[in-house]
């Protein structure tokens, strides 16, 4: 009886989840998997109905190299409310790379350097739970005092709750 119980209750909680208005979204950026072997986890949460901020961390490594990151971005939907239609909105992302072996005075090699992009996307909702978000933009880029500027594009995978 208590675990047919348990059962129903996990039920209702799952269906009404489901039904309710969406308010974040817990997502991977496929777009960094295969080049650099970078993975990142973020977290978009609403701030009014059609604007929503995102927070996310990231890390991996390359030929010898540790990678870190931060980034932080901005959304406005111009389609529909959160988390779901067309959005736009700045991106900036903070990235610090460290060798894994060290120089003849025992020192890693670091760089940090930071992009910020001007994004358009479209988050897509799917069975009222799944984000598939493709986005593309420009960005301007600056590592080691060199600045670089140039097409940035990916594409997301999340949990809406």
């Amino acid at each position: 009886m208590g675990r047919n119980l348990l059962v129903i209750i996990v039920m209702m909680s799952v269906f009404n989840m489901m039904s309710q208005e969406k308010k974040a979204v817990i997502k991977t950026d496929l777009g960094f998997l295969s080049d650099y072997n970078f993975y990142q986890l973020s977290y978009e949460f609403n701030i009014e109905d059609k604007r929503s901020f995102e927070v996310g961390v990231g890390f991996g490594s390359e030929s010898g190299i540790n990678v870190y990151g931060l980034s932080i971005q901005g959304r406005y939907y111009i389609s529909d409310l959160t988390p779901k239609g067309f959005h736009v909105g700045p991106r900036i992302l903070a990235i610090y790379a460290e060798s894994n072996s060290s120089n003849r005075l025992g020192v890693k090699d670091n760089t940090f350097g930071f992009e910020i992009d001007a994004l358009i996307g479209h988050q897509f909702l799917a069975w009222d739970v799944l984000t598939i978000d493709p986005y593309a933009g420009l960005g301007l880029a600056l590592v080691e005092n060199e600045t670089e500027f140039g097409f940035v594009f990916g594409i997301t995978v999340g949990f809406a709750f």
